[in-house]
C-alpha cells in the first residue's frame, strides 16, 4: 500500500538528515510552512531518530523514494500528513520534491500512495492541501489527481514579498484510488 513498482513511502531515518537540512533550511520555502528559522543538523537528527506517532502528534512525515531502472532506491522527496483529525476523519497533505527530481511525476505518485494510505489504513473521509494561489504547477498537480478547489483564503500566509492567497483543495476518499 505504501509502495508500487517505482516508488515507496517510508519512515524517516537518520540517513535522511542531509536531505532534510537542504529542504528545511531553504529560506525561500519557509513561508509555505511553520518555520522561519534554520534547523541544525543535531535538531534534525533528533527528529529523524525520534518516536513518531500520528495519533499523538497529529502529523507524520514520510520519505518518498524512487527506484531507478537498475533497481536502486533514492530519496526524491517527502510527503507530510498534518492536522490529523480522527473525529472528523481528515488530514492535510504536503509534498516536497527535491529540486533536481522535479517534473518527473514523483509528486503525483507520492500523493496517490498517501491518498491510498489515508483511505485504507486511516479510514479518512477526506484529505486536503493548502496550495499557494500563485503556484499554478501545484494547483494543476492537485487538480489532475482529483482534488477540488473549495475555498480561497485571502492573505492567508505571509510570503517573502508580502501576504499570499491560498487555495484549499480537497480530495474525498471515495471509490477506488490508484
Amino acid at each position: 500500500m505504501l509502495e508500487n513498482a517505482t516508488h515507496r513511502l517510508r519512515a524517516i531515518e537518520p540517513e535522511d538528515v542531509d536531505n532534510l537540512l537542504r529542504w528545511e533550511n531553504d529560506s525561500e520555502s519557509w513561508w509555505l510552512g511553520a518555520s522561519i528559522t534554520p534547523y541544525s543538523k543535531a535538531t534534525l537528527l533528533k527528529f529523524a531518530t525520534g518516536d513518531h506517532d500520528l495519533y499523538r502528534d497529529r502529523q507524520m512525515r514520510f520519505m518518498l523514494d524512487y527506484k531507478n531502472t537498475q533497481g536502486d532506491w533514492s530519496t526524491v522527496g517527502a510527503i507530510d500528513v498534518y492536522d490529523f483529525d480522527v473525529r472528523n476523519q481528515r488530514a492535510g497533505i504536503g509534498v516536497i520534491v527535491d529540486a533536481k527530481a522535479r517534473r518527473n511525476g514523483h509528486a503525483s505518485v507520492g500523493l496517490n500512495l498517501i491518498a491510498n494510505y489515508t483511505k485504507v489504513h486511516l479510514g479518512l473521509h477526506l484529505i486536503f492541501a493548502e496550495v499557494p494561489a500563485k503556484h499554478e504547477a501545484s494547483i494543476n498537480l492537485f487538480q489532475k489527481l482529483g482534488y477540488q478547489e473549495c475555498e480561497l483564503r485571502k492573505q492567508w500566509v505571509k510570503g517573502v514579498d508580502g501576504w499570499e492567497d491560498v487555495i484549499l483543495m480537497q480530495l474525498f476518499n471515495q471509490g477506488n484510488l490508484e
